[in-house]
């Protein structure tokens, strides 16, 4: 064999060696590609789902902010209806007792019906400072429902005496005028038994230091007795305005009633103050 034909053969040989190593590096080429690819498609798929579960959160943040919002909004309405409502009857309360015919009972339905609604919304630091404040307003509205029966006995019983007074001369005995003495009588005689009760001269409260605490038990009783009979001998009155009036001069009802108001008012502000620093005090945890 010349050296043509061997430089021939070489030719053959190397390209036959050539072609499979060709076809194994393109192999290679081909599975890295395709594993770059694929590296490349996770990341792709992985940053879409970032992105997918980054846009969730915010939007579930946002619903939620929104549901937050919406709850505070409903929470403040029923506190401030609450509030309202208690507000009314207070002033319905000044007003019943400065003469002004005031449907107090529908009031305090208010005042509960909104107290039901807030228990419903909450939370529990507020609905325990509304029921407080409702309980103190019903106190309030308590004493003027009192002084407003008390007053009208009263009304009833001096307007029959002034027309007594305007037909008969004198101090005829009567069963009116049998009453309002013996009102009137019962009436300074528990408040000087308050009086020296609570540590104040007996003298000064028109009792005698020497009578012996049965001895002014038993002329209370007596005083307290003849009093409900005159009271039941007096046409003017009923038997419920008799009740009321034997009560009221009994416990000093004109002589307390003042101080009871002036102190459950101010209870009754306290408590308002503390709803409203427990509504307060909610309302900015949930900004």
């Amino acid at each position: 064999m010349d050296l043509q034909g061997i430089g021939a053969l070489g030719a053959v040989l190397v390209a036959a060696v050539g072609i499979p190593a060709t076809i194994l590096v393109g192999r290679w080429q081909t599975r890295a590609a395709l594993r770059s690819a694929e590296a490349t498609s996770q990341a792709g798929i992985a940053q879409a789902e970032a992105t997918y579960r980054a846009a969730l959160d915010q939007a579930a943040a946002q619903t939620t902010a929104a549901h937050e919002q919406w709850r505070r909004g409903i929470r403040r309405d029923a506190w401030a209806a609450f509030l309202l409502a208690v507000e009314d009857a207070v002033s319905s309360g000044h007003s019943a007792l400065n003469g002004t015919d005031e449907d107090l009972p529908a009031l305090r339905r208010a005042m509960k019906t909104t107290l039901v609604v807030l228990e419903l919304e909450g939370p529990p630091p507020v609905v325990e400072a509304a029921k407080l404040l409702r309980l103190k307003c019903n106190d309030y509205l308590e004493l003027v429902n009192g002084d407003l029966l008390a007053s009208r006995a009263w009304h009833a019983l001096e307007s029959a005496a002034q027309e007594e007074r305007e037909n008969l001369s004198g101090d005829a005995a009567t069963p009116v005028h049998d009453a309002e003495v013996a009102l009137s009588t019962l009436a300074s005689l528990m408040h000087g038994v308050r009086g020296a009760a609570g540590g104040q001269d007996f003298v000064l409260w028109g009792l005698d230091p020497n009578e012996e605490p049965e001895a002014v038990y038993e002329r209370t009783e007596q005083t307290h007795t003849a009093a409900a009979s005159a009271l039941a001998a007096c046409p003017a009155v009923s038997a419920a305005q008799a009740r009321t009036l034997l009560h009221d001069a009994a416990h000093g009802g004109r002589f307390e009633m003042g101080q009871q108001a002036h102190d459950s008012l101010e209870f009754l502000d306290q408590a308002r103050a503390a709803f409203l620093e427990a509504a307060r005090a909610q309302l900015d945890t949930t900004q």
